[in-house]
């Protein structure tokens, strides 16, 4: 009988020994299984991005270079960069403040991408909002976006810039527009793409024709001149729609055209100046 106690006993301390050592080793182990699962879900995030989103935000999210979905060919990036310490760094971020954003930084990019923003050019993208991903394939994107923070990113100072609402104003704080950088940059923001290009007689398409626009401009709105019609319509489209484009009435609001200018333009406000100088300098 004491053996049996004995070898009971023993065989209860051995179980116990290899229940705490499994118990030791589960934290690890359920680590290595989340950083696996994480993996698969930014890989797979990854290719939804390039096929769904990299036509608006760009080649790794950075809002520089996108293609037209029907041809191929590179055009400027309508939607802001999401590779960006703007909406990545810090508890808090800079957009989630802007946007008054009480959650945490994962759901304010799954909610982004699931029910998009209205008025914008973002679309819905989840399927309870009649969009083509499901629930896991939303996560799976934002998990490829969160997956950009990076120290190095979050090292780097966030550059912002409140917009003057004079346009002599904000002139006064550049330097002299470059017509020649001005007019690439109306290629690279994706303008030519609606707009044409009015010094090489290429028309217009969607928005209106640009090629009389220091004539036009100062007649849109009273009391503007070209200048400030101009800036306030690449800052603000919707606040006031031109009459007449290729195809009868310009639509809106909102307008058709972009409102992200302002946001992608914060970065390089020169950028804002050199345009001005292409459109409207002798």
């Amino acid at each position: 009988m004491q053996v049996k106690v004995t070898i009971g006993t023993i065989a209860f301390m051995l179980m116990m020994i290899i229940f705490g050592y499994a118990a030791l080793r589960e934290p690890a182990r359920l680590e290595r299984y989340t950083e696996a699962e994480l993996g698969r879900s930014v890989e797979t995030g990854a290719h939804l991005f390039n096929e769904n989103c990299a036509n608006c935000h760009g080649e790794y999210g950075l809002g520089i270079e996108c293609k037209d979905p029907a041809t191929g060919e590179e055009i400027g990036c309508i939607g802001l960069p999401l590779n960006s310490n703007l909406l990545l760094c810090g508890d808090v971020s800079a957009r989630m403040e802007a946007m008054n954003w009480q959650g945490s930084k994962a759901a304010f990019i799954q909610s982004t991408i699931a029910s998009g923003r209205p008025g914008t050019e973002m679309p819905t993208w989840a399927s309870e909002f009649g969009g083509a991903m499901r629930p896991d394939q939303v996560r799976n994107v934002a998990n490829f976006v969160l997956n950009y923070e990076t120290e190095e990113l979050c090292s780097q100072p966030i550059i912002t810039y409140d917009w003057q609402e004079s346009v002599d104003d904000f002139l006064a704080e550049q330097e002299p527009g470059d017509a020649a950088n001005g007019k690439e940059l109306f290629t690279t923001y994706g303008c030519s793409g609606c707009h044409g290009i009015p010094d090489e007689g290429t028309p217009a398409t969607v928005g209106p024709d640009l090629v009389n626009l220091a004539e036009d401009g100062a007649l849109r709105v009273e009391g503007q001149t070209a200048e400030q019609y101009t800036y306030e319509s690449i800052l603000e489209p919707s606040v006031f729609i031109a009459p007449d484009c290729p195809n009868g009435p310009c639509t809106g609001p909102p307008s058709a055209m972009p409102s992200t200018f302002a946001a992608r333009m914060g970065a390089s406000p020169q950028d804002m100046a050199d345009m001005l100088e292409y459109l409207l300098g002798e």
